[in-house]
């Protein structure tokens, strides 16, 4: 698991709070001291050739940024957008079992199924915020497979509505398999080195600048280094597509559980 996964797990003001705060101290800091040893004298000799030198390095430290801005925000879409498509083909599927018309059947292929959309709420989900993967959910899964295979259709509507099954299930499987191989997608460690040295690289040109007032220096420079936290935070909230507080939620699956139980409470109501 990477430090971004573990930084995850705070609150996500604390998180923006931690970040820009300690992006901003490191730069205040670094000029602090940088002033303190080294002469203005110096950096007035060289402050054409430095200001170019932080122009050109600004530009491509911020291109770097967006473009791995650009890629995690990429990543978390498609991940949301199978989801998506997963839950509508698992509401599908449930909707072709509720309605077929041999109720025995159906009432024994419901029960397995909301089995795994159980399992799917209450175990999957949960160890996926955790980057893991769940075997239970998988068998329930299978077992799923398992009942809609021996379904036995009785004339040709009911075979045109077990193929329909067969449809959904089938899309609920490969969103579903797509679902879980983006449990562990995230920025590549190697990845990180790049943008924490292009973070100091980027302040120490800023440091180079000649900017006779100090204080107005150093705010510069903690400026800086709070928008580059800024940058860090919008990365790490969005590297983990299903941990954080923007982790996708099985939405679809709890719909299905909330249909259900009014369907139960209607019964219920209307047999009394």
């Amino acid at each position: 698991m990477s430090v971004s996964y573990y930084m995850l797990q705070l609150h996500p003001f604390f998180l923006f709070f931690v970040t820009t705060i300690i992006a901003g101290l490191v730069a205040a800091l670094c000029t602090y001291i940088f002033r303190k040893h080294i002469q203005l004298k110096v950096l007035r000799s060289h402050n054409e050739v430095t200001g170019f030198l932080f122009l050109a390095i600004a530009s491509f430290y911020a291109l770097l940024l967006s473009f791995v801005i650009f890629v995690v925000w990429d990543q978390f879409n498609e991940s949301h957008s199978n989801a998506s498509k997963e839950g509508s083909s698992a509401l599908g599927l449930y909707r072709d079992i509720k309605f077929y018309p041999d109720t025995i059947e159906s009432k024994k292929l419901m029960a397995v199924y909301l089995d795994y959309v159980y399992n799917v709420l209450d175990e999957e989900f949960p160890n996926m915020s955790k980057m893991q993967s769940s075997i239970k959910t998988q068998e329930a899964f299978n077992n799923v497979f398992y009942h809609i295979e021996r379904l036995n259709p009785k004339n040709s509507f009911q075979t045109q509505l077990v193929t329909e099954m067969f449809r959904h299930l089938n899309e609920l499987s490969s969103y579903r398999g797509l679902r879980n191989s983006s449990i562990e997608t995230e920025i590549p460690s190697p990845m990180w080195l790049p943008i924490i040295i292009g973070a100091f690289i980027t302040i120490f040109c800023a440091m180079l600048l000649d900017i006779e007032h100090a204080r107005m220096h150093i705010t510069i420079n903690t400026l800086l280094g709070i928008f580059i936290g800024m940058f860090l935070f919008i990365i790490v909230l969005l590297d983990h597509p299903f941990t954080g507080s923007l982790s996708i939620k099985p939405k679809s699956y709890q719909k299905i559980f909330s249909i259900e139980q009014q369907i139960n409470q209607t019964n219920i109501q209307n047999n009394k």
